[in-house]
């Protein structure tokens, strides 16, 4: 006799970006974080790496064609509660998704806009962020850039780090051209270093911005943070919070990660945190 209670269906939640073969970025992270806060994850792949902690040796890019083929085919049986892009690089990936999103009608989609590395090189030309700008970001419920991805979507290249008050007014100047149909999308600035020594996140929203903070961890491992992040403000998004409360949730899970994962050392180099702490917010 079986006697186990059943489960809630879960909310399912779609990650559209790339592969890690180790599993720190990415899609990887982004399932761990949806397993980690109870909902049923699923991919479509754009481009499989080759990478680990030391270092970056190439990467393959599936045709646009077969991508449109994953998203019919998830989007078409199981639908989505909520969706976030990651690494897609290609104009015709852009277009493609973006089309499939719209044609669907998909309520809750975060945009995390991989366009520099870590160090702020570009990783693609001018025509991929033209892409983002015309398929993807009016769609957008957030936007996710790192620092200097937010730089060069406001104003060209001119460092917001300090987040000073021009700086401020450009971006949410910003927001306003990109309203889509669901209105400005929220703008978050991830890991701002305050002068108090904790590492703060900004949320950009509705002409107002609010702040969450948190001690700086001495740590190395840090790999698919942002991924991460914007995969769990997807699932917020989806379980009914409002913008403002999925910030809060999603960067407090974020911060709780990394402290879990602080004395890891799975490889040669930076390795991934702990998505377990996601399901244990502080």
């Amino acid at each position: 006799m079986n006697n186990q209670a059943k489960v809630t269906q879960p909310k399912k939640l779609l990650t559209i970006g790339g592969w890690d073969p180790c599993g720190a970025f990415g899609v990887p992270a982004d399932m761990k974080t949806f397993a980690a806060l109870d909902t049923h994850g699923m991919a479509v792949m754009t481009v499989a790496t080759a990478q680990n902690s030391v270092g970056w040796y190439g990467a393959e890019f599936l045709p646009a064609e077969f991508v449109a083929q994953q998203l019919d085919a998830v989007l078409g049986d199981y639908g989505a509660d909520g969706v976030k892009t990651g690494f897609l690089g290609r104009v015709d990936l852009i277009e493609i998704i973006g089309t499939k999103l719209k044609e669907y009608g998909v309520e809750h989609i975060v945009i995390d806009p991989v366009l520099m590395n870590a160090g702020g090189r570009p990783m693609f030309g001018p025509e991929v962020i033209e892409a983002y700008q015309e398929w993807l970001f009016p769609l957008a419920t957030f936007i996710t850039p790192n620092r200097y991805e937010m730089s060069l979507l406001v104003n060209g290249g001119s460092d917001l780090w300090e987040m000073t008050e021009p700086a401020v007014q450009d971006l949410f100047e910003w927001q306003k051209q990109i309203g889509g149909p669901q209105g400005e999308p929220a703008v978050i600035a991830k890991g701002i270093l305050q002068n108090n020594g904790q590492l703060a996140d900004f949320l950009f929203a509705d002409g107002k911005w609010v702040m969450v903070d948190h001690a700086k961890i001495d740590t190395q491992n840090v790999s698919g943070t942002g991924d991460s992040l914007s995969a769990a403000l997807a699932v917020q998004l989806a379980l009914g919070h409002s913008r403002e409360e999925a910030f809060t949730r999603a960067s407090n899970g974020t911060a709780v990660a990394i402290g879990m994962a602080a004395d890891w050392q799975l490889g040669q180099g930076p390795g991934p945190i702990a998505h377990k702490g996601f399901s244990n917010p502080c």
